[in-house]
């Protein structure tokens, strides 16, 4: 366990989605001068400087600044960038580098379920980075996030207000919380144990998208219609309404994933590692579907 400020935790994205909610988990277990947090722009931590973590600058594309960003950390969780795979790669790279020469002793990564074959288009990315930790001497742990829950609203889209969900062919996904996986990744980190494993964490059911369209429509009362379209179809509808051709292949290599199967496995690491039941689909759309009104407000 962390006894001094020697033993720090520190944590990479802190301001991301998953980085804040796993800090925040942190912070509810663990005292906040046993935390530090590397961040690109450290104006955007100021609300944990003000309850006592230590914030520091570290950008993975300035090596230099991750030397004083993980300085006397025990433990550093590295949460996977969102660049192409060749960039990401050269990113986790210089923070595993980084990492050594702190004497960081037990090094986290984000990774993702799919595996060697998938046709996720970021799949080669997160595996190089996993090839890359077990060749650097140090104790890892490899947390394989299934997809969140919170992601959801970036494919239900208008169909809240249309009605019809237009989508690729897809399979079932075991869904999971973002909250729920940050307390699990908290916990994992506060005990130093899990030395050399790869933890898949999913959500407790594998459910598709014509589910999906179902809970989501009596969430706002209202049927709603699921429209299969092919990927290329898919593509174009994605880039006319303003999406980058490259996010919109990511997106499509995302559905063929989840057609094969590869999303499909209920893992119960997650479950066994909270200590409770997980929440599901139906427990957090409702919410995400308040914020979404919300902003359009």
């Amino acid at each position: 366990m962390f006894k001094t400020s020697q033993d720090r935790i520190v944590i990479t994205g802190a301001t991301g989605g998953l980085g804040s909610e796993i800090a925040r988990q942190l912070l509810h277990i663990a005292p906040a001068s046993l935390l530090g947090v590397s961040v690109r722009d450290p104006g955007r931590a100021e609300r944990l400087q003000e309850r006592g973590v230590r914030v520091r600058h570290g950008d993975f594309d300035d090596p230099a600044t991750l030397d004083d960003a993980f300085e006397g950390a025990k433990s550093l969780l590295i949460i996977s960038t969102r660049g192409d795979n060749q960039q990401r790669v050269v990113q986790h790279r210089s923070a595993i580098e980084a990492a050594k020469r702190a004497g960081v002793q037990h090094l986290y990564y984000t990774s993702i379920v799919q595996r060697e074959g998938s046709s996720f288009l970021p799949a080669e990315g997160h595996l190089q980075t996993e090839a890359d930790l077990a060749a650097s001497g140090l104790a890892y742990t490899i947390f394989r996030n299934g997809q969140y829950i919170e992601n959801l609203p970036l494919f239900l889209g208008s169909s809240i207000d249309t009605g019809e969900l237009v989508l690729p062919p897809d399979g079932p996904v075991a869904w999971v919380a973002r909250s729920d996986l940050a307390e699990g990744i908290a916990r994992v980190m506060l005990t130093g144990k899990r030395d050399q494993e790869s933890l898949v964490l999913t959500g407790p059911e594998a459910i598709d998208f014509d589910d999906i369209a179902a809970i989501a429509g009596s969430i706002v009362g209202r049927p709603i219609r699921r429209r299969v379209v092919d990927g290329a179809e898919y593509a174009k509808i994605l880039v006319s309404n303003g999406a980058p051709e490259g996010l919109a292949a990511v997106l499509v290599s995302g559905f063929e994933s989840r057609a094969s199967g590869e999303l499909a496995l209920v893992d119960p690491a997650l479950r066994e590692i909270v200590g409770r039941s997980l929440l599901r689909v139906e427990n957090v759309l409702p919410e995400l579907f308040y914020e979404a009104v919300k902003a359009r407000a």
